[in-house]
């Protein structure tokens, strides 16, 4: 029983980065970003670590740079999509807009409607993966 060379692809490692570039953008958000902090503080508490609430407070002021970086990642996946469209998952670059959508720093009077959108469109990325997983499980 030999076993199987398996060529790896390279489409993990550009998943994880456009995952990364999502992530980072919707930073901005503020309830988000208030969440984060609270998860810390409270996984931090477990181990009998206690700090206030507004320990990651300082990453706010640097939402800008972390949206920026965000856009800047879904463009260079956008670039590799274009040259080599099998590498790099479609659901995922979709997935990333809905992130960099709802964590848009600039319109903070439209926040709901970003959300709304970019949430749709996240959820429609998500749908479309989940759907694509039963139709493969149900041939």
């Amino acid at each position: 029983m030999g076993k199987q060379k398996h060529k790896k692809d390279g489409k993990g490692v550009f998943a994880i980065a456009g995952s990364v570039s999502g992530a980072g953008s919707i930073i901005s958000a503020h309830n988000v970003c208030h969440s984060i902090c609270l998860a810390v503080v409270a996984l931090l508490s477990v181990f009998g670590i206690f700090v206030s609430a507004d320990i990651l407070m300082w990453l706010q002021d640097y939402n800008l740079f972390f949206w920026t970086m965000g856009v800047a990642f879904l463009a260079i996946s956008l670039a590799i999509y274009y040259k080599m469209p099998c590498c790099i998952s479609t659901k995922m670059i979709l997935f990333n807009v809905g992130l960099l959508i709802i964590g848009l720093p600039f319109l903070a009077t439209f926040n709901i409607v970003l959300w709304l959108i970019g949430g749709y469109i996240v959820l429609l990325s998500i749908s479309w993966l989940i759907i694509e997983k039963f139709e493969i499980r149900a041939r």
